[in-house]
């Protein structure tokens, strides 16, 4: 199940202990066409709200939020050359980063503590 974050610009998807982290559509449009990406290094650590990736824009630069709480396990690095995943499809190969962490085992604590 696909949940959003940060007004609807993230989507984020709990799988076998695993938080995969990416942009909606939403995101995209305010950003335009995507001209570069700074993704988070595998084994940094990230709690809520950090800022862990930055996408620059034709129209703005946009900072990615952590969602929840964990490390960074994976990186998708097809998106440091080639945008096109991420734009055409940004909910399945056009994803950004995957934590493991605590957060990925339960979902009302984290939730609650965003407001």
């Amino acid at each position: 199940m696909v949940k959003e974050y940060d007004e609807g610009r993230i989507w984020f998807r709990k799988s076998g202990g695993l938080i995969t982290v990416g942009l909606t559509e939403k995101a995209l449009e305010e950003i335009g066409a995507v001209q570069g990406v700074q993704l988070p290094v595998e084994g940094d650590e990230v709690s809520q709200d950090d800022v862990v990736a930055e996408i620059e824009g034709a129209r703005l630069n946009f900072e990615v939020i952590a969602p929840l709480d964990g490390g960074v396990v994976a990186v998708n690095d097809l998106l440091s050359d080639d945008f096109e995943s991420l734009q055409g499809d940004p909910l399945d190969e056009g994803w950004l980063f995957k934590l493991k962490g605590e957060a990925a085992s339960s979902d009302s604590e984290e939730e609650s503590e965003s407001e």
